[in-house]
């Protein structure tokens, strides 16, 4: 789980902070930056995982036949930056699987990452690079958790996700010799930290880590390595499962029948469907064994039994997040852009409902019903924000530097993000400023101290204005 962001030199993100709670919306209009704060997540996830390189040519709308790599560092009219560091903050499982099968337990399940890399022009022969300027990996103590978390969270919450300790960092640059990085070995070895040099790497440190001698650092790797997004496409939707499938929706939507038939959930599944098509009475997988298909239908209450592939794309999507949402194992980031996307204005509601009950709930002890999964979204749809309480929303715009469009999020004055002073007040953005995504208000339930959506709020705005 994502807790805090903090990314500078990267595109359109000169120098932003971003704290993320279970579920979270960035909302904005098109062109402020909500796609680039996913960018960096996802840079993040692929340099877990890669070469430096590798995860450059990643980044949406790169190509390693002509990217230039300085266009992924911050730029103005006068100043190209040459350096991009993140700091993350995130929490990991108490469990961890090397590339061996063999299982270890990190030291502490909070952390802290911090990541610097240099852009280096062409000379001569040599073509332009990024090399690995420093990186560290820390751990937030146990005292401090709570404040850095910063969302509502229960005791039973907290003791669930914290676990362990320690009294040193994992990795960290030496202090004699920058060029130098320093690996622990927590995994029960007391010998020296292994010195690493880090003027050439071609990889970070972290992604270099895959066994369980250094179970933190480890699990820290996994943990970024699992953050997904979300990009469903009509035609992996679609698709029946051979008997070979994983039984794990897939970052474009594979594998629902497979993924269904593994949960046998079928009822809970149906039941989350039907709030989108009332007439939805079951979901069930056809096994042919001639042909070793999964195929997956569904029967209207009028027993009418169609292939599932024969939905709209708008409501393929909302069952393919009905079906992660079943699936105690798909936890960590998920992030979803435009989930409005092919869905009826109408049926808003049912799909914001549905990823707010995806998203752990910090009020109770994480476990398969409570699966520590995160989701994160971003909209320019003013009916999806009409349907948020305000505490989930975070408000991408755009302001002008030297000739450059720069990104802000900002969060909502007198939500938790404001309320625990991790910013101040002129870096929120108050109620008024997201009136311009809303349309008409519309009369809601009785509203729930700390728990109003933003809609409830517009109308009770137009009320306090009479």
């Amino acid at each position: 789980m994502l807790t805090r962001l903090k990314v500078r030199g990267f595109k359109s993100l000169e120098d932003i902070e971003v704290r993320f709670g279970p579920f979270t919306c960035v909302a904005g209009v098109n062109g402020v930056g909500k796609s680039n704060l996913f960018d960096a997540i996802m840079f993040l996830r692929d340099l877990a995982d890669t070469s430096i390189i590798d995860a450059a040519t990643r980044i949406r709308n790169s190509d390693r036949r002509r990217i230039n790599l300085s266009a992924l560092f911050t730029r103005t009219a006068s100043v190209q930056a040459t350096l991009m560091e993140f700091e993350v903050d995130f929490l990991v499982g108490d469990k961890v699987v090397d590339d061996f099968g063999r299982e270890g337990k990190p030291k502490v399940t909070y952390l802290q990452y911090k990541l610097g890399l240099r852009y280096v022009p062409a000379s001569g022969a040599r073509p332009e690079g990024i090399e690995l300027a420093h990186e560290s990996l820390d751990f937030v103590p146990k005292g401090d958790a709570k404040r850095q978390l910063g969302f509502p969270v229960s005791q039973e919450f907290f003791e669930s996700i914290y676990q362990g300790s320690s009294r040193s960092d994992f990795i960290y640059i030496d202090k004699e010799n920058s060029l130098i990085a320093k690996v622990r070995q927590d995994g029960g070895s007391s010998g020296q930290p292994i010195s690493i040099p880090i003027e050439r790497a071609e990889r970070t440190i972290l992604s270099n880590i895959n066994t369980i001698d250094r179970p933190t650092a480890l699990a820290a790797r996994r943990e970024m390595q699992s953050w997904i997004n979300l990009q469903l496409e009509s035609s992996s939707l679609r698709k029946p499962d051979d008997f070979s499938a994983i039984g794990r929706v897939s970052p474009t939507g594979e594998h629902l029948p497979a993924t269904l038939h593994r949960l046998k959930k079928f009822d809970a599944v149906a039941a989350q469907l039907a709030n989108l098509l009332p007439d939805i009475k079951s979901l069930d997988v056809d096994i042919d064994e001639r042909r070793e298909l999964k195929t997956l239908y569904l029967e209207t209450v009028s027993g009418i039994r169609h292939e599932a592939r024969a939905l709209s794309d708008g409501t393929l999507r909302f069952l393919a997040l009905a079906i992660i949402g079943a699936d105690p194992e798909a936890g960590g980031v998920i992030c979803l852009e435009e989930p409005e996307n092919g869905i009826h204005p109408a049926r808003i509601p049912a799909i914001v409902s549905l990823l707010d009950d995806m998203a752990v709930d910090p009020q109770y002890a994480i476990g398969p019903d409570n699966p520590l999964r995160q989701i994160i979204i971003n909209t320019h749809s003013p009916l999806v924000i009409q349907k948020l309480q305000t505490q989930s929303i975070i408000v991408s715009q755009a302001y002008k530097s030297d000739g450059a469009s720069l990104s802000l999020f900002c969060p909502i004055l007198g939500t938790w993000r404001t309320k625990a002073n991790f910013q101040e007040e002129e870096a929120s953005v108050t109620f008024g400023a997201l009136l311009d995504y809303l349309g008409p208000a519309e009369e809601d339930e009785d509203v729930t101290p700390g728990k109003e959506s933003v809609g409830q709020l517009f109308h009770q705005l137009e009320i306090d204005c009479r």
